[in-house]
């Protein structure tokens, strides 16, 4: 109808336009420039207009709390962070007083209108301030900060080796990252629609969706970084909207539409996915669930005081000493348990 063409126009009216900036990447300059970060940005300065929090807000809200619930697991302090991709402050705004030591809090974000939207000042015993940055061009100095968190921004970076780098640079020794990104099992609903659909449509499939990364490489890309001590862990969040077409509107408003370089959305493809998604999900009632997968993860600057593995070979017990230990150890179970 007239709201999907609307949305239509919107998102055919983004054009191909290089990401403008004075700051140099601290790697290679080869890396493919997958998404548009100029569109991106005209995305994200449209949603933060907007005056209800949307799903979109929910979400990251949520995911906020999640992740600093793990900060809650170390003693440590750290009094100098930045939120990379901040949004519209949603760590902040989730953080209890004290949390992790923190006295200092730069929000980063390229979308000016979500900086607007950010809370500065002294909020919960935190000097908080904003700072116009892309997540691709830190401006931040090699070790200059005590810990570094982004939440639901990195899917977007184009290149994620480099991003992390920087990161890990500006750290100071021992300093902390901590992040959450969508993973590649994210909407996987939508994306079996619209491959059905475009390849009905078209014969093919195109850039209709944007790739994600995938938990396999998300701890080799911390360790290629330089991170020591990585974590990683997963979470499935499952949003129900009322129908296929409501999900569809849901990421325009959420900032999550498609901002791949060359993409084309054609009205028939869209209307064909929505149609193919109600087929193969809709639930009684119409209801239709998008999935979501968060990836979080950890890593540590290096320091000489944390833990490392053991060279190959130095172990002082052989793994045939472990076997006999553990067959007394049975051994003696068994009489305890016949006696």
């Amino acid at each position: 109808g007239q709201g999907l063409d609307h949305m239509l126009r919107r998102w055919q009216s983004i054009r191909h336009r290089a990401v403008g900036c004075h700051a140099s990447r601290c790697f290679s300059s080869e890396v493919p420039e997958i998404f548009d970060r100029s569109a991106k940005r005209k995305q994200m300065n449209r949603v933060a207009l907007r005056v209800d929090e949307n799903i979109s807000g929910q979400l990251r809200r949520r995911i906020a709390e999640e992740l600093l619930d793990r900060l809650l697991d170390t003693k440590k302090k750290f009094p100098v962070a930045a939120d990379l991709g901040c949004s519209e402050g949603f760590v902040l705004k989730s953080m209890s007083e004290g949390i992790g030591g923190i006295t200092k809090l730069y929000q980063c974000d390229q979308s000016e209108n979500m900086l607007l939207k950010c809370r500065q000042g002294l909020v919960n015993g935190v000097r908080a301030s904003t700072v116009l940055a892309d997540g691709e061009f830190l401006p931040f100095r090699p070790e200059s900060l005590d810990l570094v968190m982004s939440n639901l921004s990195m899917h977007w970076i184009n290149d994620l080796p480099g991003a992390l780098i920087q990161i890990q640079r500006s750290l100071k020794p021992d300093g902390l990252f901590m992040a959450s990104m969508l993973g590649g099992d994210t909407l996987i609903e939508l994306r079996h629609a619209i491959a059905v659909a475009s390849m009905e449509r078209t014969g093919g499939i195109g850039a209709h969706l944007s790739p994600l990364a995938n938990v396999a490489d998300v701890g080799g890309l911390l360790g290629g970084a330089g991170f020591s001590l990585t974590t990683i862990d997963v979470d499935t969040i499952t949003v129900m909207f009322p129908d296929a077409m409501s999900l569809l509107y849901a990421l325009q408003d959420m900032g999550e539409n498609n901002a791949v370089h060359g993409r084309k959305t054609r009205r028939e493809t869209l209307v064909a996915a929505a149609a193919v998604y109600q087929a193969m999900y809709g639930r009684e009632g119409g209801a239709v669930p998008a999935t979501f997968q968060v990836i979080y993860m950890s890593g540590w600057s290096p320091h000489a005081s944390q833990q490392k593995a053991k060279r190959r070979g130095t172990a002082q017990v052989s793994m045939q000493d472990l076997r006999e230990v553990l067959t007394k150890i049975d051994d003696v179970d068994k009489k305890k348990g016949g006696g």
